[in-house]
């Protein structure tokens, strides 16, 4: 027995038509009850604890998001293959759960809105530090079930598994880029004109060292425009700078500033929640874990790129949020029993008058949306969107693109 899928392999959409058929095939007749398909959505958790003496103890979510069946064959009847049955189904907009885990309270890192939007497939497992083990999935499957009606009654099954990614609500939504800025003070005899080209000698080291007070000083503000909202494949809009302050600096000209290094890594937060082990327990089980997750780095060591008061970062390296095996990246959501969120961390290394600086600009809240937004259609019908940003400086962020046109290179 086979599932034949006929229309597009996925990923589906919310609203998507699923449609195929199920094929018998075979030399032999087989004694058939019935033959059913079932579409489900489902979202599953898993905490392992680890006691003594290797002792697991296993607490476990499951919410079904929805669940369609539909018969395709009633006996009992002797089938003599080959047989085949279409069928159609189609992913519901909204989730329609019919009970699940019997979770004890609700929790501000879930939802529990019973008809809340399909959430995008999903799996992670991980352990938390020091602490259990997690596994945590979104999946959509068809299930045919084949029920023999033979005097021994046995269950032939087949399923197969189908991917479905949610849409986001805005078209073009803005970066929000959040403003950083750090003060660098560089005190070196390399900052003179006459070191530029050529290494001092011993003599005139010994003497920087003794005269360390008049030695010639560099300020520089060094400033970073971090996005706090980024789209799935799509740049991010990363600005560094480096500013000169002549009132805080003893050189006559302003020295280079090298950009030597950046590094841009996601914090992926997961949080999952299971029903409580024993109907006398008090609380739920709620466990999370945390892991860096690279989005991109460059070594610009070999190069002398100076900086300016503004440089774009993705017309020097490529940052674009993926996912892939080394990069597990998906959408931020929160479901029943599953939140997804991430924070951002950029580290960026720079060189003036032979002293290096490692600078590190982090934002705890970084929203990741869909890669692809919703149609006209369902736009116009969606409620406004309940993922929320941050407050952030916004003085230096006055009349921002949107983020289409932000990361344009």
């Amino acid at each position: 027995m086979s599932l034949i899928i006929d229309t597009n392999p996925g990923p589906y959409r919310p609203g998507s038509q699923v449609s195929g058929s199920v094929l018998l095939q075979g030399k032999d007749g087989l004694d058939v009850e019935s033959i059913q398909i079932v579409f489900t959505g489902r979202c599953k958790t898993k905490v392992t604890e680890k006691g003594a003496n290797n002792s697991r103890t296993h607490h476990r979510g499951r919410i079904t998001l929805f669940r369609y069946q539909q018969v395709l064959f009633t006996g009992p009847y002797t089938l003599q293959p080959p047989h085949q049955w279409p069928f159609k189904f189609q992913f519901p907009e909204r989730c329609h759960t019919r009970g699940g885990a019997n979770f004890k309270h609700p929790s501000k890192f879930f939802d529990d809105n019973m008809h809340q939007d399909l959430p995008s497939s999903f799996s992670y497992g991980g352990s938390a530090w020091m602490g259990p083990d997690i596994d945590s999935f979104v999946s959509y499957e068809l299930e045919v079930l084949l029920v023999k009606s033979s005097s021994i009654r046995g269950i032939i099954q087949v399923t197969k598994n189908l991917t479905m990614r949610g849409y986001r609500q805005e078209p073009n939504p803005n970066p929000q880029l959040a403003y950083f800025s750090q003060q660098w003070t560089v005190q070196s005899m390399y900052l003179l004109p006459e070191y530029q080209d050529r290494k001092p000698t011993f003599g005139e080291k010994l003497k920087g060292k003794l005269h360390c007070g008049k030695m010639p000083k560099s300020h520089y503000v060094l400033t970073a425009l971090v996005p706090t909202v980024g789209v799935m494949n799509q740049p991010l809009p990363l600005v560094l700078g480096a500013t000169y302050d002549e009132d805080r600096s003893t050189t006559t000209t302003p020295p280079a500033v090298l950009l030597r290094k950046v590094v841009v890594t996601a914090e992926v937060r997961t949080v999952v929640r299971c029903a409580a082990g024993s109907m006398w327990s008090t609380a739920d089980v709620i466990e999370q874990t945390n892991d860096e997750c690279m989005i991109g780095q460059k070594d610009f060591s070999a190069q002398a790129i100076k900086m300016s008061d503004r440089m774009e970062v993705n017309s020097l390296m490529s940052l674009s949020l993926r996912k892939s095996i080394l990069t597990p990246l998906t959408p931020t959501f929160r479901t029943f029993n599953i939140y997804r969120s991430y924070g951002i961390k950029v580290v960026v290394v720079t060189e003036c008058g032979k002293q290096k600086r490692s600078s590190t600009f982090t934002k705890i809240k970084f929203v990741i949306l869909p890669a692809d937004s919703a149609p006209t259609t369902a736009l116009c019908a969606a409620d406004e969107a309940v993922l929320e940003v941050d407050p952030i400086e916004t003085e230096h962020l006055s009349n921002l693109p949107s983020y289409e046109a932000a990361t344009k290179s």
